[in-house]
């Protein structure tokens, strides 16, 4: 029998219309990652009588499961990061074709709105699936945008689910018509002294890299409910956290920044990726300086980086607002 082989491997992702309870999938997401299974157990270190390690199998005490998924920064599989992590119900605006969709995070309540996932993943060697997996529940912990001059975007994410339930796979699921790879050298970054002047500022010429990093403050909670499974019973909250570093070339431009670091002030960004048929992912943000700036060479040009923490601007109550163009009405 043929081994399972990488190039046939699947993720299959369904949005839950009550958190846990298992859906059909509705889309196959391109990427690389594996779902991974979770399990803890007590084995007994009492005496037992003879001369050799005790325990038995043990009981499992507690079941969960993690996806770990790396793709291509596009604007239609940043819609399942941001509706499972940042704010759920959302549902596109239209301009003529062109659907809008804009994620603000809810700061002021312990019980934010989020949708959760079904996940179906396997490893098949296209007539056995040696692996299959399936879990509910599944929400965002965390996730994080890679730019760097020359190359695509990267996109990563981590989801929490309950415990590895078996079934069959959704069939005849295929990726996202007409996604395209958004390319780093198309993104835009402006830096602005409040959140109202958003987008105002450009930063041109210099920037190198950009790393956006978030913590979704969202994670497993685990009680004692009687569940079979031994599996976490809904998610907790926790804050909603941020990171963003930029590397840029040193000129009287960028040496502002360094300026805005010695004043303690904070940084405003905006973070417009755009791509064809209007397609755009943006990450507006308040940011403070979490380090002093570094420096490098690459040949004879001084890079400065900029490590920077997302923070509640004190003015708007805002920390981040996420804003995403594409053709689709539904994830």
């Amino acid at each position: 029998m043929a081994t399972a082989i990488r190039p046939l491997r699947r993720l299959h992702v369904g949005l839950e219309s009550t958190p846990g309870t298992l859906v059909a999938a509705t889309r196959q997401l391109i990427g690389a990652g594996r779902l991974n299974e979770e399990a803890e157990f007590y084995r007994s270190t009492y005496p037992s009588g003879l001369r050799a390690t005790p325990g038995g199998a043990g009981v499992v005490t507690r079941r969960g499961t993690t996806l770990s998924w790396e793709t291509e920064l596009t604007a239609e599989e940043i819609l399942w990061p941001l509706l499972t992590g940042i704010r759920g119900g959302v549902t596109p605006t239209d301009d003529d074709g062109l659907k809008t969709w804009t994620f603000s995070p809810e700061l002021a309540t312990g019980i934010p709105t989020i949708d959760t996932a079904t996940l179906e993943f396997l490893d098949s060697d296209g007539v056995s699936n040696h692996y299959y997996g399936e879990a509910g529940y599944a929400f965002t912990r965390s996730f994080g945008i890679s730019w760097t001059v020359n190359q695509i975007a990267t996109l990563t994410w981590e989801m929490v689910a309950r415990a590895r339930q078996s079934d069959t796979p959704t069939a005849g699921l295929t990726p996202y018509s007409g996604r395209v790879p958004l390319v780093s050298n198309l993104l835009s970054v402006t830096i602005d002294s409040d959140w109202s002047s958003l987008g105002t500022t450009p930063v041109e010429g210099v920037m190198r890299s950009a790393t956006f990093s978030c913590t979704t403050g969202l994670d497993a909670n685990y009680t004692m409910d009687g569940r079979s499974d031994a599996d976490m019973v809904r998610h907790q909250v926790n804050l909603l956290s941020g990171t963003l570093e930029l590397v840029m070339e040193l000129n009287a431009s960028t040496a502002t920044y360094f300026q805005s670091f010695r004043d303690n002030d904070l940084l405003f960004v905006r973070l417009a990726q755009t791509g064809p048929s209007n397609r755009l992912v943006q990450i507006d943000g308040c940011y403070r300086f979490s380090a002093s700036p570094s420096f490098s060479e690459d040949n004879e040009q001084v890079l400065m980086t900029a490590s920077l923490e997302a923070v509640i601007d004190p003015t708007t109550n805002n920390i981040f607002q996420f804003t995403v163009q594409n053709a689709l009405a539904t994830a």
